[in-house]
């Protein structure tokens, strides 16, 4: 860069002077930490996100994402759907003569909703039912090249589903579900608790008609509501892991 001593507008400067910004540390991306508070939000309900840097930096903006538009393999990441400043929770700053937001936060909760649904957005408020991903930018201008994605993606939607809290090994999973919004190609997921349902495999899975057989019309149309049983018996299963699942933390996921 260059500062530069100015007599007025349109004239040469007087003189300037040469300088150097440094980059951010080495790993305070890969150091610092952004997920949802929900794996699943209904349309127009607020998006709550928690965040920790190691850095505080003026104008770190926290933004939402289509699951497939950003993440942590990128050298940059484009304009987000919509964000908020992680210290001023808004998108107008602090500031009364700009936008900028001049406090810092080292952690805290940003939540994403219709308050602030603005121009500075690409797209409008609620965001529509689909998958999506939250990322952690520290910089203010493009290219977008220090940030942190979440690794879980989360999804907006009218779909709802139940599962027993506790359920005995070798016994089996009755998952109930209401789905106004339903396609033929919607299935039910077993998982780890860890793992990411939009990168990582399913341990078991069924259609929403209860088998891996009825996957496609018309043998299974879209179903808004029901329930599914996951006991071992289906003979065409293919899962990763054998029946049962391993004791230990699961989750349940209706996928699109």
């Amino acid at each position: 860069k260059k500062v530069c001593l100015m007599y007025d507008d349109y004239i040469p400067a007087l003189v300037c002077e040469y300088f150097t910004i440094n980059e951010l540390p080495p790993g305070t991306a890969s150091a610092s930490y952004v997920e949802t508070l929900e794996l699943s939000y209904e349309v127009n309900e607020t998006i709550s996100v928690d965040f920790t840097v190691p850095v505080a930096i003026q104008n770190t903006w926290i933004g939402v994402y289509n699951f497939d538009q950003a993440n942590n393999d990128m050298s940059s990441i484009p304009e987000p759907l919509a964000w908020m400043y992680t210290a001023c929770n808004n998108v107008a700053g602090d500031q009364t003569e700009n936008n900028d937001c001049a406090a810092t936060a080292s952690s805290g909760t940003v939540e994403i909703d219709g308050r602030f649904d603005a121009d500075r957005w690409t797209t409008g408020w609620p965001l529509p039912s689909f998958i999506y991903r939250v990322c952690l930018s520290f910089y203010n201008n493009e290219p977008y090249e220090e940030f942190i994605c979440s690794n879980s993606t989360f999804a907006i939607t009218s779909a709802s589903i139940s599962v027993p809290s506790e359920v005995d090994f070798g016994s089996e999973i009755v998952v109930s579900f209401s789905n106004p919004d339903a396609v033929f190609s919607n299935w039910i997921g077993i998982y780890d608790s860890d793992t990411d349902p939009a990168g990582d495999d399913d341990l078991f899975w069924s259609s929403m008609c209860g088998s891996q057989e009825d996957w496609e019309e018309p043998e299974c149309p879209p179903q808004t509501s029901g329930s599914v049983t996951f006991a071992g018996m289906d003979p065409d299963l293919e899962s990763e892991e054998q029946w049962p699942p391993s004791p230990g933390l699961k989750k349940v996921c209706l996928m699109y």
